[in-house]
C-alpha cells in the first residue's frame, strides 16, 4: 500500500510533464508504435496505456484529444487477429480512454475488422462492450461474422520429416518433427528464422505442453519419454527427463501432476513423488484435455470419462454407445473452450460444461459427411477447424454459433498437427511445411 501511494503521485506528475510537452511527446510514442521490433511497440503500448488512463483522470483536455488523432490508428492495429490476448486488452484499454469526451467521434472512423475484434473482446472487458454501443448506436449494423481468412505464414525446412507438433513458448512458435527435432521459428511478419534448433528425443515429438507457470517447455515423444525444457541465454536446455513406459500420444499438466495419454491407457505420473498411476486401460482412450483440474477423456467407445486429478474420482459423463458400428467410431478430438467442451468423432457436439455433467442432450451436434470421421479438431473464437479422414489435406471451417461449413483451407499435402492460438490456426504437414490464417 505504502508503495501504491508513493507511486500515483510520481505517475501523475510524469504524465503533466507530458501533458507540458503536449504534441511532440505524443508523436514520439507513435513512432515507438509503429516500430516493426516487437518488443518496441509492446513497450509503447503499455506507455500508451498508462498515458491515456491518468489523461482521462484530469478530465477533458485538449491534449487527450489530441493524443486520440495521433495514436489512435497505431493503437487499433494492437486489436487485431494474431496478438497476443494481454496486448489486444491494453489496446482496447487506451481506445476506451483517448476516445471519451470529445474524442467519441473517432470511433466512427472504425474498420468493420476492428469492431469485430471488440465484439470479440467483449466477453473479457465491459471496456470493449460499451465501444461497440456507442459505435452500433452511430452506426447501425446486423451483426455478421468474417468468415474470410488470410494465410499470414508459411514455413519449413525440409529433412525432418512431418510437422507433427506445434505451440508458442515465450513468443516463439516451436515445431516438433517426424525425427525427434524441436525447431524454435521466430516470426517477424511473415517472415520466419529459426533461433534454437535441438534434438534429443529418438523418435517423432508428438506433443508439446507449457508448465503452469510458463517458464518450462515439455514434449512428448513416441520414444517413450517426456522432456523439460527451459531457455538457458540463447540455448534450449533439457532439465529433465522422465521415462514413460508407452509411446506418448498426447498430455497435459494439473500442478505437479501430468496426464499421459499412451494407445494403450492414461497414466498420472507425480512430479514430486516420482509416482505413476494407470487409468481406464479398458476404455481405449483416443483424446483428452484438461479443464480446471479435471482430465476429460474421449473414447473408442464413445463414451466421456472425467478424471479428478486431485482426488483421482472418476466419473462417466456421457455413457457408452452400444452399438455393432462401434468398432469404426471414436471420439478422437476433445476441446475445452469458454466453459464448453466439443468432442469430435463421426459428428461434433458441444455443450456447456454443466450440461454434460447433467447428461443432457448435447446443445449443438454438427453433423459431417456420411462415413467421415474427424481426425483433429481447434476451437478458437466463432469458428471450430476439423481435419478430417476423407480429406486429409483440408482444414474445413465451420460457424459455432450456426454450426455451418463456411470455408476450407488447404494445406498442400496431409495435415500432421493442428493448432490454435490468438485467432490464428497453425497446422504442420507431412513435408514438415507450417501454415498459419486469420479471419478477416
Amino acid at each position: 500500500m505504502m508503495q501504491d501511494t508513493e507511486i500515483s503521485p510520481w505517475s501523475n506528475r510524469f504524465a503533466r510533464t507530458i501533458v507540458r510537452i503536449g504534441v511532440p511527446a505524443i508523436t514520439t510514442l507513435a513512432k515507438g508504435l509503429q516500430s516493426t521490433v516487437k518488443g518496441i511497440s509492446r513497450d509503447c503500448l503499455v506507455c500508451a496505456a498508462w498515458l491515456g488512463s491518468e489523461l482521462a483522470s484530469f478530465g477533458e483536455n485538449d491534449v487527450r484529444y489530441f493524443a486520440c488523432e495521433i495514436l489512435l490508428h497505431d493503437i487499433v492495429r494492437h486489436l487485431h487477429p494474431g496478438c497476443e490476448l494481454d496486448e489486444k486488452l491494453l489496446a482496447c484499454m487506451c481506445v476506451y480512454n483517448y476516445t471519451s469526451g470529445k474524442g467519441k467521434q473517432k470511433l466512427m472512423s472504425l474498420s468493420e475488422s476492428s469492431r469485430e475484434s471488440l465484439r470479440r473482446l467483449s466477453s473479457f472487458t465491459w471496456m470493449a462492450e460499451e465501444l461497440l454501443q456507442v459505435t452500433d448506436y452511430y452506426l447501425p449494423r446486423r451483426p455478421s461474422v468474417s468468415c474470410v481468412h488470410t494465410q499470414i505464414l508459411e514455413i519449413g525446412q525440409p529433412g525432418n520429416g512431418a510437422a507433427t507438433a506445434i505451440t508458442f513458448f515465450r513468443g516463439q512458435l516451436f515445431v516438433g518433427y517426424f525425427d525427434g527435432t524441436i525447431r524454435a521459428w521466430d516470426i517477424k511478419g511473415q517472415r520466419a528464422v529459426i533461433s534454437r534448433e535441438v534434438k534429443e528425443h529418438k523418435k517423432a515429438v508428438t506433443c508439446f505442453a507449457l508448465s503452469e507457470s510458463g517458464e518450462k517447455l515439455l514434449s512428448g515423444s513416441a520414444d517413450k519419454s517426456i522432456r523439460v525444457w527451459k531457455m538457458a541465454q540463447r540455448k534450449l536446455e533439457c532439465v529433465e527427463v522422465i521415462r514413460i513406459k508407452d509411446a506418448v500420444q498426447k498430455f497435459g499438466i494439473c500442478g505437479d501432476k501430468i496426464i499421459v495419454l499412451t494407445q494403450k491407457k492414461v497414466l498420472k505420473f507425480s512430479c514430486s513423488a516420482r509416482s505413476t498411476q494407470t487409468f481406464y486401460k479398458s476404455k481405449h482412450v483416443k483424446s483428452l484435455a484438461l479443464f480446471q483440474g479435471k482430465a476429460y477423456l474421449g473414447c473408442g467407445d464413445l463414451s466421456i470419462q472425467e478424471l479428478d486429478v486431485s482426488v483421482e474420482s472418476k466419473i462417466e459423463i456421457r455413457a457408452p454407445t452400444r452399438s455393432w458400428r462401434i468398432s469404426k467410431q471414436s471420439i478422437s478430438s476433445i476441446v475445452v473452450y469458454k466453459d464448453w467442451m466439443y468432442c469430435a468423432g463421426s459428428q461434433v457436439e458441444g455443450s456447456a460444461m454443466k450440461d454434460w455433467k447433467k447428461r443432457c442432450k448435447p446443445a449443438m451436434t454438427m453433423p459431417i459427411s456420411k462415413g467421415t470421421n474427424a481426425d483433429a479438431m481447434a476451437v478458437v473464437e466463432d469458428f471450430i477447424y476439423l481435419t478430417c479422414n476423407k480429406s486429409p489435406s483440408i482444414i474445413q471451417i465451420w460457424l459455432r454459433e450456426k454450426q455451418q461449413k463456411v470455408g476450407r483451407l488447404s494445406a498442400g499435402s496431409k495435415i500432421t498437427s493442428i493448432f490454435a492460438a490468438n485467432d490464428i490456426i497453425f497446422c504442420g504437414t507431412e513435408t514438415g511445411l507450417i501454415k498459419a490464417w486469420i479471419p478477416l
